[in-house]
């Protein structure tokens, strides 16, 4: 049995689901209680095993989630981590029980919990390089879900501009869209803003697409937050992609996403609280230039490939 943790976000749950649908044996997905992980496990019919994790008493955390761990069907083979504070419990038992611990850094910096666990890990799967590369450490790329993917799923919603919020919603990518919308067709993914925002005439609004890449699709050009996940999906659809991160992550880890892929020429990097006008202006300069077009399509084209589930699945399973 092959154990998979983290959660929280889509960023920390999706590359786990990719992963899991390369995998041939039995697998387990440990994660919070009443969380995106769950839900997304049920959907999938992948077994979840429920660990309730308050997030100002660590120690609790790791004391009760110990006690739930003596009644997991068998011992893990491996452990899988895509980190997050969630995975901290099983990682610990991986530790304390002597399971092999595989982790994936998917940012161009590494987070706490990877940096902590690496010490132990066997291998360190890296989406990008990091400033600091170790032996164990392995670029394989981000990755992403089997999708069928089909221009015909969502053509009544052909669009200019799609505005992902992350799979949490963001309420300055929410405005700006409305804004955005005076002059062009708007898409908005608005997660936990839907209500306050559905019923406005101007916008396609939707709360959560499950297939989000078939929605890309539809667009002209992405605006999103610069989390790994969803930057490789918008790669992957060579889509002319602005990118917007988040001022409040740890390590400012979206920032230096969203630098290094400046850097690469594969998406635009403007700042939150940047107004519509600047963002017009931005789409009307690169549509002026097909050279500049063109070259952005060619750098997502070198950040993305679609092996890298299918290599960490290998590897979880010893057939590397």
């Amino acid at each position: 049995m092959i154990a998979l943790t983290g959660g929280k976000t889509g960023g920390h749950v999706t590359p786990l689901l990719s992963v899991c649908e390369q995998l041939t044996e039995d697998v387990l997905y440990v994660g919070n209680e009443n969380s995106l992980e769950e839900r997304c496990c049920q959907k999938e019919n992948i077994p979840f095993f429920p660990i309730h994790f308050p997030k100002m008493n660590l120690f609790r955390a790791v004391w009760e989630s110990f006690r739930l761990f003596q009644k997991l069907p068998q011992k893990p083979k491996a452990i899988f981590s895509t980190g997050g504070f969630v995975s901290v419990p099983l990682l610990l038992y991986g530790i304390f029980h002597h399971v092999p611990i595989y982790l994936l850094e998917e940012n161009v910096v590494m987070g706490n919990s990877n940096r902590f666990f690496s010490f132990w890990a066997e291998k360190v799967f890296l989406s990008y390089p990091v400033s600091k590369m170790k032996k164990k450490y392995q670029v394989v790329g981000q990755p992403l879900r089997k999708i069928e993917y089909s221009y015909g799923k969502y053509a009544s919603f052909a669009m200019d501009i799609l505005v992902l919020g992350g799979s949490l919603g963001s309420l300055p990518l929410c405005d700006l869209a409305v804004q955005l919308s005076d002059r062009w067709k708007v898409g908005l993914i608005a997660g936990r803003y839907f209500e306050k925002f559905k019923n406005n005439p101007n916008l396609y609004v939707f709360e959560y697409v499950p297939d989000l890449p078939n929605l890309m699709l539809q667009a002209r050009w992405i605006i999103s937050r610069a989390g790994a996940a969803t930057s490789s999906e918008i790669f992957f659809l060579r889509k002319p992609c602005i990118l917007i991160p988040s001022l409040h992550t740890k390590k400012n880890h979206q920032y230096q996403n969203a630098l290094y892929f400046q850097k690469k020429q594969a998406a635009i990097l403007l700042s939150e609280g940047v107004k519509a006008e600047e963002v017009t202006d931005t789409i009307l300069r690169y549509q002026a230039d097909e050279a500049m077009m063109v070259n952005m399509k060619e750098a997502q084209k070198k950040l993305t490939g679609n092996s890298a589930a299918r290599i960490i699945a290998e590897i979880l399973e010893g057939k590397q």
